[in-house]
């Protein structure tokens, strides 16, 4: 069993990585979660989240393999017989990629590519399609042809509209707007005064200061419970977002004759707010990102 190649999936974005093992099967064997992968924000702490999720991910194999066959406990699997796939948010960007590449990394190989991308692979089994990512970013894709055509994905604040990150940020100006008697003061900003535990504005901002997307987006779930009651600034911001997401849907669908995956975390709270031409053609992911990865990888790694 030493001797054998295992295969690793990542879905790395900027809240999270959850990662996958798969012998050469494709049995999976193992599972991890750990911390954010933006390689364009912070390579160093995308590196830490890759070898600590891989890590529990081989942990967790060995466990139970060793549980299975006692021979197992001699032969765990180790970093070096791993062929790691990681679609990670960032990856989009190619000078951050090939700095990312450069990784003196301790597996078997890595093969980068977007966390997009590795979403698209997966959710229509590489089949041509269009996917559009909403959760702590956003963004979208076609694929057909062999080819990937990208729309977003800029990253935040520039771009990710609609995205968790996006609402968080618009909660927190429309909180700050309250504080100073520009808006009236209502639900929305305060619960997010009592999420940053202050209803001080330069508190709010230095907070702020050292604030990055995961943390705009962990506002996200004290707005949810707003927007299932109807309150109006919320609705509104989601509406916004709605928007967003529909004209990036038509785009990406244009004339053609595919299907639209949606991923995220955020992707079922969207659905209700897309016109009944973009929800015909909304279909369920057929692999996870994680599997996407995987299948990526194993088409370049059977081709050498």
């Amino acid at each position: 069993m030493n001797s054998d190649l295992y295969f690793i999936g990542i879905d790395g974005g900027g809240t999270k990585c959850r990662v996958i093992l798969q012998d050469k099967n494709g049995t999976q064997i193992g599972e991890g979660i750990s911390g954010p992968a933006n390689i364009m924000r912070d390579a160093e702490l995308a590196k830490t989240s890759i070898l600590d999720g891989v890590e529990k991910a081989i942990e967790s194999a060995n466990t139970s393999l060793a549980s299975q066959n006692s021979e197992a406990r001699l032969t765990p699997i180790t970093l070096s017989q791993c062929v790691v796939a990681a679609g990670l948010a960032g990856a989009n960007i190619s000078t951050a990629k090939a700095r990312f590449e450069t990784w003196a990394h301790p597996f078997h190989s890595l093969h980068i590519l977007s966390d997009l991308h590795a979403a698209c692979v997966g959710a229509h089994n590489g089949k041509p399609c269009a996917v559009i990512i909403v959760g702590t970013g956003s963004a979208g894709t076609v694929f057909n042809e062999g080819k990937f055509t990208d729309l977003g994905g800029h990253g935040f604040p520039v771009g990710d509209f609609a995205s968790g990150a996006w609402l968080g940020l618009k909660a927190i100006q429309h909180t700050l707007l309250c504080i100073d008697n520009i808006r009236s003061k209502d639900d929305l900003a305060k619960t997010v005064c009592a999420e940053l535990g202050t209803t001080n504005a330069d508190s709010i901002v230095a907070k702020c200061a050292g604030f990055n997307t995961h943390h705009y987006a962990s506002l996200v779930p004290c707005m949810l419970p707003l927007l299932n009651e109807g309150n109006s600034q919320v609705t509104c911001i989601f509406k916004e977002g709605a928007e967003y997401l529909e004209s990036m849907a038509q785009r990406l669908l244009g004339d053609n004759t595919y299907n639209l995956a949606l991923i995220g975390g955020l992707s079922n709270v969207y659905v209700p707010y897309f016109s009944e031409k973009i929800r015909t053609r909304l279909q369920a992911c057929e692999l996870s990102p994680e599997q996407g990865a995987i299948k990526y990888a194993k088409a370049i790694y059977d081709g050498q």
